[in-house]
């Protein structure tokens, strides 16, 4: 398999820009394999360099692969990347994201370079993933499921929202994930009407919804999950509006397929909410791409430009959120394949599974 940083070397030429920077560090992780952060400087006829501080240089220099590594310091960061562009004498440099102050400073150094932001570059190559990372996709989702496992062997009446996170944190942690994907929410009650309620000290109540967005790290590769459980019996309202969001979940599910446009799988989605009559509960798009961000390309909502391809790994998340009666979302990891979309998050869903 041909190296990213090859590919990418690749792409700019393509792409119309002369060198490119990158600074974020997932985008360095993927270039590079390294950890530590920094700006790599990529240009099609020299070899990258990585400038890392001084802190992370040794990790650099043992993760680091198919680069150059060279230290630096605050005073001397700038001087440093134009030396590094300049042997491209570059017209255009692109880049995936600086800070303002980064974009004066180099202005200032190289006037008559334009700096252009070319972010599309790299996330159409981290969109698509190859095997190595759908393999490490898969471990994230299985600890994952870890993780709800124990919250459904936890939860009862009295017990508070943060008990249910630290129980699933652990969980997950003790069997090998190496970061959560994001902060957990755990929304309970009429806090399960707010899509991102975080996690409080509230004591679970009989009869309530809790929902769990959660999700798991290994190996900087990211999952995404999210189920609502019933603590007791549900009510007819309850049982209706939870199979509703399962009815949305599984009708799009079928709609993440290759070739299929991310607006098309969200009205799949919003049309099954909606003939539900709980259309204007369904506040937010279908979902998101997952990987080394648990938020990236593609995405599936009503203004997405995507279109679907093999490799992708996508989240569904229909939900409905009443404001002061409570909300249910249903969550997967999805890979998309050349036949059926597969869940790499495999948690059952059906109501009676979230009965608790």
């Amino acid at each position: 398999m041909e190296p990213r940083i090859d590919r990418l070397s690749k792409q700019i030429e393509d792409s119309g820009v002369d060198a490119y920077v990158v600074t974020m560090s997932p985008n360095v992780y993927y270039f590079t394999g390294s950890i530590s952060g920094g700006r790599l400087i990529v240009t099609p006829k020299e070899e990258p360099t990585l400038l890392v501080g001084r802190l992370n240089l040794t990790c650099a220099q043992d993760q680091a692969k198919g680069c150059g590594v060279k230290p630096y310091t605050r005073k001397e960061v700038i001087d440093l990347m134009v030396g590094e562009l300049s042997g491209a004498n570059p017209k255009t440099v692109g880049f995936d994201e600086i800070s303002l102050n980064m974009y004066n400073d180099l202005k200032q150094k190289i006037p008559d370079v334009e700096l252009k932001a070319a972010p599309e570059i790299v996330r159409n190559m981290r969109m698509v993933k190859d095997e190595d990372e759908i393999r490490l996709m898969r471990r994230a989702a299985e600890l994952a499921d870890l993780g709800m496992d124990a919250i459904k062997d936890c939860l009862r009446v009295g017990i508070r929202e943060n008990e249910v996170a630290a129980e699933a944190a652990y969980a997950m942690r003790k069997e090998g994930a190496d970061a959560l994907a994001f902060p957990f929410i755990v929304v309970s009650g009429p806090r399960s009407a707010y899509p991102h309620g975080g996690v409080t000290d509230r004591k679970i109540k009989e009869g309530e919804f809790v929902t769990i967005d959660m999700g798991a790290g290994y190996k900087e590769y990211k999952t995404d999950i999210t189920r609502t459980f019933i603590v007791g019996p549900p009510t007819e309202k309850q049982a209706e509006i939870y199979e509703t969001v399962l009815s949305a979940n599984l009708s799009a599910l079928q709609k993440i397929r290759e070739g299929v446009p991310g607006t098309e799988v969200h009205a799949e989605a919003e049309r099954v909410i909606g003939e539900a009559q709980y259309g204007e509960y369904f506040i937010h798009g279908l979902g998101h791409g997952v990987g080394l961000e648990v938020h990236e390309g593609p995405s599936l909502g009503k203004s997405s430009k995507d279109i679907l391809e093999i490799g992708n790994v996508v989240t569904n998340e229909p939900g409905i959120y009443i404001p002061g009666y409570g909300g249910v979302r249903i969550e997967d990891t999805v890979l998309v394949t050349s036949s059926d979309p597969v869940c790499l998050t495999k948690t059952p869903k059906d109501l009676d599974a979230m009965r608790v």
